[in-house]
């Protein structure tokens, strides 16, 4: 059994396809630091990509079958690319066995599920090379209003731009936290979240509309009265370039008081 016959009879090759982008890129900017341990590169991988896939998994609008799927694919992906976690290994064994049983899949997937088992719950073989990574383009445009999540609190960004041939969006943070996804009536007239272009990022990975993870939800499209008070300052650079993965880390540095919110359908 190969990684990608599993991936194959998901029946969700869009999912699959951004999940296993986003891996692959993600893994590639870890294994760039000269020197790193492989217990530094699994910490530097696996928290930031299960932090973000985990508002589908905590997302109430999202079926069970899809979050199942998820789950699945997850451990599967984190396993080609030489990681396990035994958290999501373990969710995805309980997923093959609640897809089976609920019929979602295919035949073969259900003749296949030991194999499938065997191989998650196997020894990963770490990279001995980066992975390749494909060039990002991004469906969000100019004007656009989003939300982006991070550990149940919400925060809003404004799309100020995009970045060569629509590689990837630069955006800016609004002033606030919101306990769920805000509209545009709350923001409208809202301040930048930090003064001097620290609220402004060019985020690669920030791509598909809608976001596959849940993580980033439209409010709004064609607005065109960006945060204001958020000018940099002359020396200070536009904006600071960043990944979809590690601008988590971005916005919790920029929203500091902001605490997480445990949510408890998960």
């Amino acid at each position: 059994m190969k990684h990608q016959q599993i991936l194959d009879k998901l029946a969700a090759r869009g999912l699959v396809r951004a999940m296993d982008e986003e891996l692959a890129r993600w893994v590639k900017h870890q294994m760039l630091y000269p020197g790193r341990s492989r217990a530094e590169i699994e910490r530097g991988v696996i928290p930031p990509v299960l932090l973000r896939w985990r508002c589908l998994l905590d997302a109430e609008d999202i079926g069970a079958a899809t979050k199942n799927v998820t789950r699945v694919a997850l451990a599967t992906l984190l396993h080609k690319y030489g990681f396990q976690d035994p958290g999501t290994t373990a969710g995805a064994l309980a997923a093959v066995d609640e897809l089976n049983r609920q019929v979602v899949l295919s035949d073969a997937f259900e003749r296949q599920s030991p194999e499938i088992k065997k191989l998650l719950e196997s020894a990963p073989v770490p990279l001995t090379r980066r992975p390749r990574t494909r060039r990002t383009l991004s469906f969000l445009q100019a004007g656009d209003v989003i939300s982006f999540e991070l550990s149940g609190r919400f925060h809003a960004a404004y799309v100020r731009a995009m970045h060569g041939a629509d590689e990837f969006p630069v955006i800016e943070f609004c002033a606030g936290t919101f306990t769920r996804p805000p509209t545009w009536a709350q923001l409208s007239g809202r301040a930048a979240a930090a003064e001097h272009a620290r609220a402004r990022f060019g985020v690669v990975g920030l791509a598909y509309r809608p976001d596959p993870a849940h993580q980033v939800l439209p409010v709004d499209a064609q607005q065109p009265h960006p945060p204001h008070g958020g000018d940099p300052l002359p020396g200070r650079g536009l904006w600071a370039m960043t990944d979809i993965m590690s601008l988590q880390e971005d916005v919790r540095n920029l929203f500091p008081d902001a605490r997480p919110t445990v949510r408890q359908n998960s």
